[in-house]
């Protein structure tokens, strides 16, 4: 079976390996908020660090992959009054 097949084929089963070797084709690290909420079949995330370049193997090992059954995307940001412009000193 020719390599690149093969490699999309088990990018469809198994989302973290995915992850890790398009984090390692951007020369990037994977985050560990990926790897510390994960389960067999689900991701959940807290996406408030997130940063715009971390998104990208992110997003592309969520795309191809095929078995998980719940991706869960959170953030732990209160809108506040200093953010809203009501808050003046």
């Amino acid at each position: 079976m020719i390599e690149s097949v093969k490699l999309r084929r088990q990018c469809m089963l198994d989302f973290y390996s995915h992850y890790e070797h398009l984090c390692e084709l951007q020369g990037s690290l994977p985050l560990k908020t990926v790897k510390a909420n994960r389960t067999r079949d689900a991701v959940d995330l807290i996406v408030d660090h997130i940063k715009a370049t971390d998104w990208v193997p992110l997003l592309n090992a969520l795309r191809h992959n095929k078995t998980l059954t719940s991706i869960g995307i959170r953030s732990l940001h209160q809108h506040g009054l200093e953010d809203s412009g009501l808050y003046k000193e």
